[in-house]
């Protein structure tokens, strides 16, 4: 899988001085403006926390396939609708990491 683009560092949420009915998310330690929310309602709120986590949930599935990547060929053992289960989500953060990298 290739790397990612996407500005590194931790995503947070801020208020915005300029415009009170918005939030940015910014990165930590420095003012690079990744997204404007409205802070409407409870569900834009929720937008914002989703784009926020945006680096630590990719992060999270590059892992989760990795790993299952290195201990794939040790799964023969696992009951069959266990490994299932476990190839399938695998696939779907396959497919999550492309959308992210503008792959799929």
């Amino acid at each position: 899988m290739n790397e990612s683009n996407h500005t590194p560092g931790e995503w947070e949420i801020r208020d915005n001085d300029y415009f009170p009915n918005q939030k940015t998310i910014e990165t930590d330690g420095s003012s690079r403006v990744i997204a404007v929310i409205d802070k409407s309602d409870d569900e834009d709120l929720a937008n914002a926390r989703l784009i926020a986590a945006a680096p630590e949930l990719l992060a999270a599935c590059e892992d989760l396939v990795n790993l299952w990547d290195e201990w794939a060929r040790y799964s023969e053992g696992l009951e069959e609708p266990l490994r299932r289960s476990i190839e399938m989500r695998v696939q779907q953060s396959r497919a999550a990491i492309a959308k992210a990298r503008g792959e799929a």
